[in-house]
């Protein structure tokens, strides 16, 4: 008898002290990481006690900022729908997202908290969080905003020589201010306005080519060698046509991707093999976690895998024309485009340039650093070649700019179904000293030529009319 109460001593104890390790664990060792978490609505009940810091375009600009009025404290957007949903909410009804949410830490003080800070945290001290500085330029992005309007999609905007993010609008968008009142009135409108197309994944159609250009060049393949296309081709049984099965006659590498044709760079991927296809394809991230700020959706090749051990030739010749199984977000596809601008090699994306606490010391400072080497010079060199064909002869001339060479490429996504093709564009200029890179997107908005050139030629124009990364 009394070993058997003694064994329950022993067990009741043993259980005791393990909770007491796993509530210091929880609450001391995990405390900071639990509290970064976006999903901890704790960051929003802080908010009671912590006046969020504000938001700050690179040129000053407020995007964001907390308003103090007889001690009641209302989050306001000063930009409006241009902003969102990129900005997102911090509400106590309905949480937060977008930026509110992922850079929660640092506006409310929590992460890298300075000695004061964590003294007023300990003690649960009214105090206010940290500003934060973001690269993107407000000027830009209401361009971005005010191209899309009406449509449904995205444009992104990148300084291909350091992944800054210039502008990075979506649409639908919402109105920040007033949101809870006006939740249900927001969420039942067409289109999605609380979804970030540019993080969405999205049939490529032929802005895929540039990736495939790619895997021709490191295949050493002849892109002199000439192709005559007759508005269609039959690979392994299956009929390749060209949009409305025209024939663009001979054509050699540049003019099949000024020209966007499917069966050359079908052909072409196949003879180039699904190995280094798929090589290709990991050199320009898919597959891989993008190193953002914010979360971006996996680019796939396949339905099952994301990058798979091999493709069969069906899939392949699809898959080498931007269609096939092939999903990308625009935020990629403007990554894969910075890429070909910055000599083959892809900067790491980032949106927060500085952030300082209420005193404006700096305690946070991002430098920029390369992610992924997806082509030689050389071979970016070849490509930014035919994307300057493509303006000057091509598909692309809808985006020209008469004061400065822009290179690019259109794309015609079939999405499936009896619908209109996604419409891209992606484009970077000065093609000799490139400044910024632009990816633009409308769902069924037709051709890229139509749609979204005039979109991104635009933003190109705004930019370096105004000299990008200026903050004077």
């Amino acid at each position: 008898m009394k070993k058997g109460l003694r064994n329950v001593a022993i067990g009741f104890s043993l259980s005791i002290i393990c909770l007491s390790f796993g509530l210091v664990y929880w609450q001391v060792v995990r405390s900071t990481d639990l509290m970064e978490n976006p999903a901890n609505r704790r960051l929003i009940l802080l908010e009671q006690r912590v006046v969020r810091g504000g938001i700050f375009d690179r040129n000053g600009e407020v995007l964001a900022q907390t308003d103090l009025n007889d001690e009641k404290k209302t989050r306001v957007y000063p930009k409006g729908e241009a902003i969102e949903p990129l900005m997102g909410y911090a509400t106590l009804l309905h949480g937060s997202s977008g930026l509110e949410a992922y850079l929660g830490d640092w506006l409310l003080g929590i992460k890298d908290a300075t000695a004061t800070q964590a003294l007023e945290q300990a003690f649960q001290l009214p105090r206010r969080g940290n500003d934060v500085v973001l690269t993107l330029d407000y000027r830009l992005q209401k361009v971005a905003y005010e191209g899309l309007k009406g449509k449904i999609g995205s444009a992104v905007a990148l300084d291909p020589r350091s992944g800054e993010v210039l502008a990075l609008a979506s649409q639908p968008s919402f109105e920040g201010n007033g949101l809870d009142e006006n939740w249900d009135k927001i969420s039942q409108k067409p289109g999605s306005p609380f979804l970030n197309h540019a993080f969405a994944l999205y049939t490529p159609g032929s802005t895929l080519k540039i990736m495939t250009s790619g895997a021709l060049l490191r295949a050493g393949l002849n892109t002199g060698d000439l192709y005559n296309c007759t508005g269609t081709a039959v690979i392994n049984g299956q009929v390749i046509r060209e949009q409305n099965d025209k024939a663009h006659g001979w054509v050699n590498f540049n003019l099949a991707l000024a020209e966007s044709c499917n069966t050359y760079f079908a052909t072409y991927g196949v003879k180039a093999g699904d190995k280094q296809f798929l090589q290709t394809a990991k050199a320009f991230g898919f597959g891989e976690e993008i190193p953002f700020e914010l979360p971006v959706k996996l680019s796939t090749l396949t339905n099952e895998a994301a990058v798979p051990h091999r493709l069969d030739e069906n899939l392949l010749a699809a898959s080498a024309f931007g269609q096939g199984e092939v999903l990308v977000s625009p935020f990629h596809m403007a990554l894969i485009t910075a890429g070909v601008a910055n000599q083959g090699v892809i900067m790491q994306p980032y949106i927060v340039e500085q952030v300082r606490d209420e005193n404006q010391n700096v305690l946070y400072q991002k430098n920029p650093e390369p992610w992924l080497t997806a082509l030689s010079a050389d071979q970016a060199a070849r490509i930014k070649s035919a994307m300057v064909t493509a303006v000057n002869d091509g598909t692309a001339s809808p985006g020209g700019i008469a004061a400065f060479q822009v290179a690019a490429k259109t794309g015609s996504a079939e999405p499936g179904g009896d619908v209109p093709t996604h419409a891209w564009y992606i484009a970077f200029a000065p093609a000799d000293n490139p400044q910024i890179a632009v990816a633009v997107l409308v769902e069924n908005g037709g051709t890229g030529g139509g749609a979204s050139a005039p979109i991104a030629r635009a933003i190109i124009e705004s930019a370096l009319s105004q000299k990008v990364g200026d903050n004077t």
